[in-house]
């Protein structure tokens, strides 16, 4: 069996737990249930004992996790010696990140990426979706993480994630209703990210579908930063689209609140991509780091924020 299926059965073992296994493994539950089951039905024996306390190795169990610690083992110590020969261990690797990816989730994939090669120096570039794009085109940056689909035949692109977008106002009950209409909408104040942002984008082809263009809103002011759009709503400069996960602390503490537009009633999307250049060839760290962050099962990309809606 693979490798990603034989890890499992160690941290089953240790947890006594499926549910506790999938945390540690950022898996799915249903997931390790899955590949444990399929391990069961390739080697015809059954490798725990299900109870209502947990779960136990059974003895053909025990031989197969013996061998899975040993097997990974021998991995782990095949790649830090290939590391060491390809001098990794002594790379610099700089990350272009578009807003959203860069202040709320990159930090995290990092922490993780430099706990499996801590001696790698990384640097991160925030900028808007465009300038990210420019910066990888100009090759200022080894590899780019931004919101919005790249349609250029230049790039490689690899799917992350998947941010949601929320209509904000200061939460002053007295001054702004929980739902608007559009045509309500274009009359009230109203903080946009400037051009080249991918919220903007979104934004734009949305109010397309329903027949708006931007320049029919009243746009008081456009702002380069989430952070900087955040505090205008705070004080009241005007209504916003941001990231749901950009708001969560200003939620919790009362500051900010979501209001729903009625024609936009289904949730606005920003898909978050790992892009590099097509015909330049990544360096070995970077390679590292495209196959961390693009795992289709184990993902590294992780918000850092704790969700409180």
């Amino acid at each position: 069996m693979f490798l990603n299926y034989l890890e499992i059965i160690p941290v089953v073992a240790e947890t006594k737990s499926f549910s506790k296994a999938s945390k540690l493994l950022h898996l799915s539950q249903p997931a390790i249930s899955n590949k444990v089951q399929a391990m069961e039905a390739y080697y015809g024996v059954k490798l725990f004992n299900r109870t209502s306390h947990g779960v136990t190795l059974t003895e053909a169990g025990k031989i197969v996790c013996g061998y899975a610690v040993r097997f990974l083992a021998l991995a782990n110590a095949m790649e830090k010696d290939l590391d060491k020969l390809l001098n990794i261990d002594h790379s610099y690797l700089t990350i272009g990140a578009s807003c959203t990816a860069g202040n709320y989730a990159m930090p995290c994939s990092i922490r993780a990426f430099k706990e499996k090669y801590p001696e790698v120096s990384v640097k991160l570039d925030i900028g808007n979706t465009q300038n990210i794009l420019d910066k990888l085109k100009n090759k200022e940056i080894d590899i780019a993480v931004v919101e919005g689909k790249v349609a250029n035949s230049d790039y490689i692109t690899k799917y992350i994630n998947t941010s949601n977008l929320v209509f904000i106002a200061s939460n002053n009950r007295r001054k702004h209703k929980d739902i608007l209409s559009l045509k309500e909408l274009k009359t009230r104040p109203f903080v946009l990210r400037e051009k080249g942002a991918a919220i903007r984008v979104v934004f734009e082809k949305a109010l397309t579908k329903h027949g708006y263009k931007i320049e029919d809103f009243n746009i008081v002011s456009e702002m380069t930063s989430i952070h900087s759009v955040k505090a205008a709503v705070e004080e009241e400069l005007g209504i916003s689209i941001v990231p749901a996960i950009s708001i969560e602390n200003e939620l919790y503490a009362g500051n900010l609140k979501i209001i729903k537009i009625k024609e936009l009633d289904s949730n606005l999307e920003l898909d978050i991509y790992l892009v590099y250049l097509k015909h330049e060839e990544p360096s070995l760290i970077a390679q590292k780091f495209i196959k961390f962050i693009t795992h289709p099962e184990k993902t590294q990309f992780c918000w850092d924020l704790k969700r409180f809606m």
